[in-house]
């Protein structure tokens, strides 16, 4: 079901995503990168397995609306967009600025409903299509050290069940996968928790790609991913 489709994934250069951006690969998806910096040790790890899957690298900051206009007006298509990308704040809400909160909610939030936006138009067009917004379990909960993550995170499951609804009649399929602490250089960064416990990336990764390949009339299109054991 995604061998021969383009991909894009951001945040390519994190964790999850390299994760992501590579199983894609080992699948036959043309994968494209984009991050903000490191893009190219991901690609050599792709190319030394599939080289028939390496696609474009496009780095880019989301909180430069100069360069984000740039690439949103490119004159490309991609079948599989994978929004990865994501900022982890650790500030309780009494001490974030306008600017904490600005680069939390473009990032999060505003990257994926442009980019989103954007795709989806030749998704609808050609009636195939598959959209994954990376929320999180702070999608349904609060937290005291992580307000405006909880918040970004809770909004971008509010527009992944909008954009179900209104893409699943042109058979794009959008998804929100959640899961819980990861393995990773932003797991690392939340408090009060046991990392040896987090899940493995590259189980996240298996799993979304199973999931985006099933194409018969049923869909879980809002996906919560917990650990076994919380210490």
């Amino acid at each position: 079901m995604v061998t021969g489709r383009t991909a894009l994934v951001t945040g390519a250069n994190g964790g999850l995503g390299r994760e992501i951006a590579i199983k894609l690969a080992s699948e036959g998806c043309v994968v494209s990168l984009l991050g903000r910096k490191n893009l190219h040790n991901v690609c050599k790890k792709i190319e030394s397995s599939h080289p028939k899957s390496v696609g474009r690298l496009f780095f880019l900051d989301f909180c430069d609306a100069q360069s984000f206009d740039i690439f949103l007006n490119l004159d490309i298509h991609f079948d599989i967009l994978i929004n990865c990308a994501g900022v982890f704040p650790v500030k309780n809400l009494s001490d974030s600025t306008s600017d904490d909160y600005s680069k939390c909610f473009d990032v999060n939030v505003k990257a994926p409903f442009l980019l989103s936006k954007k795709f989806a138009e030749g998704m609808k067009q050609q009636e195939w299509g598959r959209i994954v917004n990376i929320g999180s379990s702070s999608a349904y909960a609060g937290s005291d050290n992580s307000g405006l993550y909880c918040a970004s995170k809770h909004a971008l499951l509010g527009l992944s069940r909008s954009q179900h609804l209104e893409l699943k009649s042109h058979n794009v399929r959008v998804f929100c996968l959640s899961p819980g602490s990861i393995k990773t250089d932003m797991g690392k960064q939340v408090p009060n928790q046991d990392y040896s416990t987090f899940m493995d990336p590259k189980d996240i990764a298996e799993y979304l790609v199973q999931m985006i390949k099933f194409d018969s009339e049923m869909i879980s299109e809002e996906v919560r991913l917990n650990r076994m054991t919380i210490r």
